[in-house]
C-alpha cells in the first residue's frame, strides 16, 4: 500500500478544521429519542443465552472513547483476566485469557469468526481489528464450545458493530489522533498518527446504511535503533554496528467497512463489507558496502509483509412461529499474505532491485451459522435451542523467506457441527442446561462436544452460575500445515496432530447492592479449572535425512486453576472498578521424566476508575493492571524445551475526555505511564536443564496521545 502520508495527513485535518467551522441547524436537545424495535439483532441472541449461562463482560463504546482505542489491543489491556502478547519482530499482538494463548480464545464480529493468518477465529492479530464502527466488545468467560466450536475453551471475544442511528438523518463523524511512541514523535516520520472517517444515514425507521474508512500508521518504535537510512563508516569502510532498523518494526493499516441494516416485516437483514490492507516493513541490521565508480554505495536487503482481507458477512434473524426465533449467519472471507525482498539503496533512498515477490499465506473461507431458539415457548419446564455451523478453509501456509517454487500445496479444512442446548427449570429458582455439539471434520476424527450449565437465583440479585465441559481444541491450519524448507530452514507443520482434550470448570456468584440512594455495589466471585491433555507446543526433532526439525507437537499436559474477585462500584459520578486473580499454572513436557510438577501461582490486579465532571461535560479517568509471573514453554539456545517464567509487570493508563462543543470533543492521555518496555524471562536449574535468562520486548515506552473527534448530525 503505498500512500503520501503528507498528503494524506495535510487534506484530513484541512477538511476537519473546516468541519468545525461549516454551518449547520442545532439540534434540539430536549427532543423525545424514538427507539427502533428490534427483534433480533445479529449475535444477540446467542449473547443473550451466553449471558444467562456465564460471566460476560461488556466494553461500551464510552469506555472505547474514553481511551482513544482504534483497535481491538488498545482496550483488552485493562480487561482482568486478559494479558495483550505482542511480538515486536512480526508486529503482532494476540491475546492470553486464563494464562491459556490466543488458539484458546475465540474472536468473533457480529458472531462470525474473523479470518486471520493462522486459523478462523483463534490467534487473531488484535492489532488489525479496528473498533471504530463497534457499538461494543463482549468477553465471555468460560468453556464456550458448545455454542462456539473448537478452540473456544477459555472464552470468546464477540466484537458488535453499529447499526443505524435513533433518529431519521445523517451523521457525519470524523477523528484526528496522534500519539508518542515511547518519547519518539514527528509528524509523518516518529509516533503513531491515526485518521477516521465514518458516514450514517437512518434513511427511514426499516434501513440505515454506514460507510467508514480508517488508517493507522504506526511509525515503529526505535528504542535506540537509528531507523531506516542509517549506516555507519569506519576507515572508509562500512562499520555494520547492527543499530540499523527499528526494535519494533513499523506497519501501516488502512480499514474500510460499509454495512447496511434491512427490517422487512419483523425480520432483520444486516450485511457487513470490510476491507483491510496492512503494510509491514523490517529493515536487515546488517548493512553490504559496496564501492561503484570510487564512491561507497551501501545497501540492505530488507522485507515487507503485505496483507489483504476481504470480508462479507450476511445476518438474516427474525421470528419463526410466536415467540420461536431464527437466526442465519452467511460468510465469505480472504486473505492473502505478500512477501517481498528486495534490494535497499540507502544512498539514494530507493529500491534498487527485487529479489523475491510472492504470496507466503493465503486463506479462503467459507462460513455459515445458524440456530433456531425457544423452539417450546409455552413450556415453564422444559426449552430448547438447536442449531449447526459449516466451515470450509482452503489454502497454504508458508513464511514469507527464502525460495519460492511452484510446489506450495493447497489444503483444505471441512467442519460440519450440529449443536443444541436444553433448558430445564425444576423450580423458578434453578435452571439445568446439558448441551452439546457433534463435530464431523476432513482433517480429524468426529468429535462430541460437552456441557452442562446451571443457574440457581438466591435471590432477584444474588446469582450462582456453574458449567462443566469440554476443553477441545483442534490444530489451526498453521500447526497443521506450514511448510518452509530450503538449505537455511527446515519449518513444518505436523499433519499427524491431535487435538487436544479435556475438561473445564467455572463457577460464578455475582451480587448487586443498593448502598446509598445513587451507589450500587456489584461484587463478582469467580473459580476455574482447566486442565487440557495432549496440550500442542512447538518442538525441534529431525526429519528423514537426520536435519534438526522445528515443528509441532503434543506434550503431555497443561492445567490451571485460579479464583477471582471482580468489583464495580457506581456512586453518583464516580464509576470504580476493582479486581484481582489469583492464578495457579502447570505443565508438563514429558510426564515420565518430571517429578516436579507444582503449580506457579501468580497475582493479578487490576483497577479502573472513572469521575464525570457535568459542569464541563468532562470525564477523568484511570486503570492501572498488575501481572503477576506467569508460566510458559520456552526453548534455549540449543533448541531444547524447558518450563519457564516471565517476571511481573504494571500497567497504568490515564486519560482526560472532554466536550469542547456539542459537535467537537478531545481526548488527551498517556498510555504505560510507568515505562514499561522489557520482562525478563527465566527458568531455574533443573535435573536436566540448566539455569537460563532472557528478556521480551512487551512494550514501547510512556506514551502521549491527543485525540480530536467531530460529529454532525443534521
Amino acid at each position: 500500500m503505498n500512500l503520501n502520508k503528507n498528503k494524506i495527513y495535510i487534506y484530513f485535518l484541512f477538511f476537519l478544521t473546516a468541519s468545525v467551522y461549516a454551518q449547520e441547524q442545532k439540534k434540539d436537545s430536549t427532543s423525545v429519542e424514538k427507539l427502533k424495535e428490534v427483534v433480533v439483532v445479529g449475535e444477540s441472541n446467542v449473547m443473550s443465552v451466553s449471558k444467562k449461562l456465564f460471566t460476560v463482560g461488556t466494553i461500551k463504546r464510552k469506555d472505547i472513547e474514553n481511551v482513544a482505542g482504534n483497535n481491538l489491543a488498545d482496550i483488552l489491556f485493562n480487561s482482568l483476566n486478559i494479558t495483550v502478547n505482542p511480538d515486536a519482530s512480526n508486529g503482532r499482538s494476540t491475546v492470553s485469557l486464563f494464562g491459556l494463548d490466543g488458539q484458546y480464545t475465540k474472536i468473533l464480529i457480529d458472531g462470525v469468526p474473523v479470518v486471520s493468518d493462522n486459523g478462523v477465529g483463534n490467534n487473531i492479530d488484535i492489532t488489525q481489528i479496528n473498533i471504530d464502527d463497534v457499538e461494543r466488545v463482549e468477553i465471555v468467560e468460560g468453556s464456550m464450545g458448545v455454542l462456539y466450536g473448537d478452540n473456544a475453551v477459555a472464552g470468546v471475544i464477540n466484537i458488535i458493530t453499529k447499526r443505524g442511528l435513533r433518529d431519521n438523518g445523517w451523521e457525519l463523524q470524523l477523528s484526528l489522533q496522534e500519539e508518542t511512541v515511547g518519547n519518539e514523535f514527528e509528524f509523518f516520520d516518529r509516533g503513531r498518527h491515526i485518521q477516521n472517517f465514518r458516514v450514517t444515514n437512518q434513511a427511514n425507521e426499516k434501513f440505515s446504511y454506514s460507510f467508514g474508512a480508517s488508517r493507522n500508521d504506526f511509525a515503529g518504535f526505535y528504542n535506540g535503533y537509528q531507523g531506516k537510512n542509517y549506516f555507519a563508516t569506519e576507515n572508509g569502510l562500512i562499520k555494520n554496528d547492527s543499530l540499523r532498523g527499528t526494535e519494533w518494526n513499523p506497519k501501516e493499516q488502512l480499514t474500510v467497512s460499509a454495512n447496511a441494516d434491512l427490517d422487512v416485516g419483523k425480520h432483520n437483514f444486516f450485511y457487513k463489507l470490510q476491507y483491510f490492507n496492512e503494510s509491514l516493513d523490517i529493515y536487515n541490521r546488517i548493512v553490504n558496502g559496496r564501492y561503484e565508480n570510487g564512491q561507497l554505495n551501501p545497501t540492505a536487503v530488507d522485507q515487507n509483509y503485505e496483507t489483504d482481507r476481504w470480508v462479507n458477512n450476511l445476518n438474516i434473524s427474525g421470528p419463526l412461529n410466536g415467540a420461536t426465533n431464527y437466526n442465519v449467519n452467511f460468510s465469505y472471507q480472504n486473505q492473502k499474505r505478500r512477501y517481498k525482498e528486495y534490494v535497499y539503496n540507502i544512498l539514494e533512498r530507493r529500491e534498487e532491485s527485487v529479489l523475491n515477490d510472492a504470496v507466503s499465506q493465503s486463506s479462503e473461507v467459507w462460513y455459515s451459522k445458524g440456530f433456531v431458539n425457544n423452539i417450546v415457548p409455552k413450556s415453564d419446564f422444559f426449552n430448547l435451542q438447536l442449531g449447526y455451523e459449516f466451515t470450509n478453509q482452503k489454502g497454504f501456509d508458508a513464511i514469507a523467506t527464502g525460495d519460492y517454487s511452484s510446489d506450495v500445496v493447497e489444503n483444505t479444512i471441512t467442519n460440519y457441527e450440529v449443536f443444541g442446548i436444553t433448558e430445564f427449570k425444576p423450580t423458578k429458582k434453578l435452571s439445568l442446561n446439558p448441551g452439546a455439539r457433534f463435530t464431523s471434520s476432513s482433517q480429524f476424527d468426529n468429535y462430541l462436544i460437552w456441557s452442562l450449565s446451571s443457574t440457581y437465583d438466591f435471590t432477584e440479585k444474588l446469582k450462582l452460575k456453574a458449567v462443566v465441559g469440554s476443553a477441545y481444541r483442534a490444530p489451526n491450519f498453521e500447526e497443521l500445515f506450514f511448510y518452509f524448507v530450503d538449505a537455511n530452514h527446515n519449518v513444518r507443520g505436523n499433519p499427524d496432530l491431535k487435538p487436544e482434550d479435556g475438561i473445564s470448570v467455572f463457577v460464578n456468584l455475582k451480587d448487586n447492592y443498593r448502598i446509598a440512594e445513587e451507589g450500587y455495589l456489584s461484587p463478582s466471585f469467580n473459580f476455574f479449572y482447566i486442565d487440557l491433555k495432549d496440550a500442542i507446543t512447538s518442538v525441534t526433532a529431525e526429519d528423514d535425512d537426520g536435519r534438526i526439525l522445528y515443528t509441532q507437537d503434543n506434550i503431555d499436559y497443561s492445567k490451571r486453576i485460579g479464583f477471582s474477585l471482580d468489583n464495580s462500584f457506581i456512586y453518583k459520578n464516580w464509576n470504580i472498578g476493582l479486581g484481582a486473580t489469583y492464578l495457579g499454572v502447570t505443565s508438563s513436557i514429558n510426564e515420565e521424566l518430571e517429578n516436579d510438577n507444582d503449580y506457579l501461582w501468580s497475582l493479578n490486579f487490576q483497577t479502573s476508575l472513572a469521575y464525570k465532571i457535568d459542569k464541563w461535560n468532562t470525564t477523568i479517568s484511570s486503570q492501572l493492571k498488575y501481572t503477576g509471573k506467569t508460566q510458559g514453554i520456552f526453548s534455549d539456545e540449543n533448541d531444547e524445551l524447558f518450563i519457564g517464567e516471565t517476571e511481573a509487570f504494571t500497567w497504568l493508563n490515564a486519560s482526560i475526555r472532554t466536550d469542547i462543543s456539542t459537535r467537537l470533543s478531545a481526548t488527551l492521555g498517556a498510555r504505560n505511564i510507568l515505562d514499561v518496555v522489557n520482562i525478563n524471562t527465566r527458568s531455574s536449574a533443573g535435573a536436566h536443564t540448566n539455569s537460563t535468562s532472557g528478556s521480551r520486548l512487551i512494550g514501547n515506552g510512556r506514551s502521549y496521545f491527543l485525540k480530536l473527534t467531530y460529529n454532525l448530525n443534521f
